[in-house]
């Protein structure tokens, strides 16, 4: 699987937690707004890094998603996380 397979799957795996477990719509995170945007704050960002260490296995730092990020930006920060582990 090439990088970019890999990125866009963790993009739809990360964007369809949020959807699932916070009940935003999927296309809205896609559409490149930030967190803040779509009024994700911090406490939801640090309920989705728990979601994503349990179900995932990727262990995030308070503060590492920051609610300024795009899904993008905050897939960026998984996959690196992801790559170390």
């Amino acid at each position: 699987m090439t990088t970019l397979s890999v990125e866009f799957s963790l993009k739809h795996q990360v964007s369809g937690l949020i959807s699932e477990k916070f009940g935003l719509d999927e296309s809205e995170l896609l559409s490149g707004a930030t967190f803040d945007e779509l009024d994700i704050d911090s406490l939801i960002l640090v309920e989705l890094s728990l979601i994503l260490r349990k179900e995932m296995g990727i262990v995030l730092k308070e503060g590492e998603l920051k609610s300024s990020f795009t899904l993008d930006e905050a897939v960026a920060v998984i996959g690196a996380k992801a790559a170390q582990a």
